[in-house]
């Protein structure tokens, strides 16, 4: 009866000991679980509210109506929606430019390069440089009147260079360029670090076979690169789509639609005409296309199989 009574004890004292452990645990992820809670959880639940409502961000929580699927119906008749899908679509075909460009890079650093941590350093810049700066630096270098790039090009005996930022034909190319530039050195240290887990057994094998650089890159480099290539595909069509920060500073979406973009036409919609609900509509039909890429890319990978 003595050893039962010890036994129920020590039972008692492991019970509490796993309690006070746990509930330390607790106390340590609470800050961080508090602001998860608060900051996404209430956030993407309200989103999803506030797209059926018509609500002005002005009136605070006055004058909520409620408006069914009107928002969302709204959106396929919406012109400025559509051509912000559309541009969308145009600016993705930077994505595979912008991969390939990375890979052939992180390629040529990889092997025995004079100065190639110089070089990655270089590369890398542009993703730690503040998107303000870069803007009004790529604002300056594209000005049509004043800028060196047509200033440049009047040298070499271009009368009337193009307009750069200020056309409908070249703007969307001049914003393609700037997100290739800006992203390349990022996606070429993500690459380089995939480089080093490929045997260095694999490249000479082929430089015995007899097998130049091309075949070796296209035979052994971009097919075990490929869970890499996934990631950064769907990395690149989620900042595609989201980004607004490039277009707010250089464009404000102009001229006419020619840039506008989803993410910035949320934002317009949120914070410039006050229309709070119609945007959190937007942010929803933009997470649903979002979405249907990525499952796209995951079929398309599972069917490759190197």
């Amino acid at each position: 009866m003595h050893e039962t009574s010890i036994e129920q004890q020590k039972r008692i004292l492991r019970r509490r000991r796993k309690l006070m452990e746990n509930l330390t645990g607790y106390l340590f992820v609470m800050p961080n679980l508090l602001g998860f809670i608060v900051f996404t959880v209430f956030s993407i639940i309200f989103s999803f509210y506030m797209s059926f409502t018509d609500w002005s961000l002005i009136k605070l929580f006055q004058n909520i109506k409620f408006v069914g699927i009107e928002n969302y119906l709204e959106m396929f008749t919406d012109k400025w929606f559509q051509a912000s899908v559309m541009n969308n679509l145009w600016f993705l075909l930077t994505v595979p430019v912008t991969i390939f460009f990375a890979m052939v890079i992180a390629f040529i650093l990889n092997d025995k390069v004079f100065g190639k941590n110089v070089f990655r350093t270089i590369m890398y810049l542009p993703n730690v440089t503040s998107v303000v700066a870069i803007s009004v630096i790529w604002f300056t270098l594209f000005n049509p009147r004043s800028g060196p790039i047509n200033q440049m090009l009047r040298s070499l005996g271009i009368a009337n260079p193009p307009q750069w930022l200020s056309s409908t034909l070249w703007a969307k190319p001049t914003i393609g360029l700037l997100m290739i530039w800006k992203t390349v050195g990022y996606y070429t240290i993500l690459y380089l670090a995939a480089l080093q887990a490929i045997p260095r057994q694999l490249y000479e094998a082929a430089t015995v076979d007899g097998a130049s650089l091309v075949q070796q890159f296209t035979k052994i480099t971009i097919p075990l690169l490929s869970p890499t290539t996934f990631m950064l595909t769907i990395l690149s069509v989620m900042n595609v789509f989201k980004d607004w920060s490039l277009i707010q500073i250089l464009t404000e979406g102009g001229p006419g639609t020619s840039t506008y973009t989803l993410g910035y036409y949320i934002y317009y919609a949120a914070f410039r005409i006050n229309r709070m609900g119609y945007a959190s509509a937007m942010s929803w039909a933009l997470l649903i296309i979002i979405m249907v890429f990525t499952l796209i890319r995951f079929r398309v990978e599972k069917k490759r199989d190197f």
